[in-house]
């Protein structure tokens, strides 16, 4: 057995903070001499994976802070009798991916070259940490370093190297993980600027005071701990009044304060200050009062806390499609652009968005459409478990049904149309069709009045004519299809779903 003066030790760079804290301690027990750091990447494709370049110029500042080259294993095959007789069926006993295997094995070569050339005895240092570690609330570590495979799959490999068993050590497992806040540590005391995906979490139920996103916080908050998440409310000051009462309700029961964001302009306003009336085509109230302030938001936690906002969307797949079998089953339901399903269709935009549009990629998850299961009811959960009073907004058909015994409203309620698809805008949202406005006609027609208004006071002030709806291609006002609704009957309007997209407010 090697003694110490014959030993060289290694961490192995992931990419990520446990093997950053790991070199570093490292390098204070045995000194520079006796140290040197390897970098593998972590990263699915390699060098073609943006998220490649923040992490390696993290390592890099690794290495210049500890004061040590750093040494790269490139993804590229080496041909030679050693790398060849390397085989994962004969060899190997081990779980690794195929992809890590590939990598290890050119360390293997490395360290080869290191007995055969220098004499010395290679140690490896891995920053492998223990589960407990990743779910600690407090520290809320999540690497790509995960990736790289487990203690005993490492430890396995190196001890069956053809040439001779490699020691390898694991600090971290060794830790108490509550006393430990590795990406403090790098990022305050080191002065390092961590890469996105190593950045501590902040999770973010982006928080319309509908019953979808109402759950999703609820579910949000108990697998990340309220100290790691934020309710996020962006106000049009158009919400109804009990929206308001429902979100603050929702906030108490899952025990987190909204943090609520004001552009401080109603969607009128903007409509006036863009020139540009809000249809189901385009919705510029959303994209100002909604996107651009929770954009700001996000860049501001990110520059001045220091934390990686994830976000959380409570779209679900549409009812029709949740009954249809072969829409629901959990491996065909997740958010892609060309699923069947409008709503999923809806998430897999606004994941694109946020893709692409912040200054760096936000991730986005959508829980009831790829963790959750199918049936999961929200509202019945929310009013039934909870105790908490659904919107008005979603119940307004049957209140009106049973308050004012009124037809039309019990004809919704016959038809399962117990109030409006979505809880925002007080009705008024631009993106609704002819279902949605007969809807608003038909229980509330002193908003519809409102938005009847609207419509004409900005063609009057701009000498427009310009409409929300669109009838045959042309301009097709509240007032006209008011009086098509009044001479006609709503009912012909009532029952033909629209086939908008629902404005992205609904799940913001």
């Amino acid at each position: 057995m090697a003694n110490e003066s014959q030993k060289v030790h290694i961490a192995i760079l992931g990419g990520g903070v446990a093997s950053a804290f790991v070199a570093e301690d490292m390098v204070k027990k045995y000194g520079r001499e006796n140290s040197r750091l390897i970098f593998i990447d972590t990263f699915i494709g390699s060098v073609d994976n943006p998220t490649y370049y923040a992490n390696h110029q993290f390592v890099k500042d690794v290495a210049k802070y500890i004061g040590l080259t750093l040494i790269e294993i490139k993804n590229e095959e080496k041909k030679n009798d050693f790398y060849g007789s390397l085989s994962y069926s004969e060899e190997f006993n081990t779980k690794l991916s195929a992809s890590v295997q590939v990598k290890l094995k050119q360390i293997l070569l490395y360290l080869e070259g290191i007995r055969e050339n220098e004499g010395l005895e290679p140690v490896l240092h891995f920053g492998s940490v223990p589960d407990k570690m990743y779910s600690n609330k407090t520290i809320c570590l999540e690497s790509v370093e995960k990736d790289l495979g487990s203690v005993s799959d490492l430890r396995s490999f190196f001890e069956s190297a053809p040439a001779k068993t490699i020691e390898t050590r694991f600090p971290l497992m060794e830790y108490d993980s509550k006393e430990l806040d590795i990406k403090s540590l790098i990022q305050d005391n080191w002065g390092i600027t961590l890469p996105r995906s190593e950045r501590k979490r902040v999770y973010i139920a982006m928080f319309s005071g509908g019953a979808g996103s109402a759950y999703v916080a609820y579910y949000m908050v108990q697998a990340f701990g309220k100290e790691n998440c934020k309710l996020f409310f962006t106000n049009t000051l158009w919400e109804d009044e009990d929206n308001l009462r429902f979100m603050d309700e929702i906030s108490e029961y899952i025990g987190l304060e909204i943090t609520e964001i004001l552009d401080g302009r109603t969607p009128e306003e903007v409509f006036y200050d863009n020139k540009f009336l809000g249809n189901s085509r385009l919705a510029k109230c959303s994209e100002e009062l909604k996107v651009r302030q929770t954009l700001i938001y996000l860049e501001e936690l990110r520059d001045n806390e220091k934390l990686e906002p994830v976000l959380y969307f409570g779209i679900a797949p549409h009812e029709k499609h949740r009954r249809d079998d072969s829409h629901v089953r959990r491996k065909s339901n997740l958010v892609q652009e060309d699923s069947q399903d409008a709503n999923i269709r809806k998430a897999a935009g606004i994941r694109s968005f946020y893709e692409h549009f912040p200054i760096e990629p936000i991730e986005s998850r959508f829980p009831l459409i790829e963790t959750l299961r199918d049936d999961l009811d929200a509202k019945g959960i929310i009013q039934y478990e909870w105790g908490i009073k659904l919107p008005r907004m979603y119940t307004a058909a049957v209140q009106k049904a049973e308050d004012e015994n009124d037809p039309l409203a019990k004809k919704l309620v016959e038809r399962g149309i117990n109030g409006f698809s979505h809880a925002n805008c007080g009705g008024r949202c631009v993106r609704g069709g002819f279902q949605h406005y007969a809807t608003l006609y038909a229980i509330w027609p002193n908003q519809y009045k409102e938005q009847e208004e609207m419509e004409e006071r900005f063609n009057k002030y701009f000498q427009k004519n310009v409409s929300i709806l669109k009838k045959n291609g042309t301009s097709y006002t509240l007032k006209q299809f008011r009086e098509d609704m009044e001479r006609e009957g709503v009912e012909k309007y009532l029952f033909t779903s629209d086939d908008t997209i629902p404005c992205v407010c609904s799940f913001s």
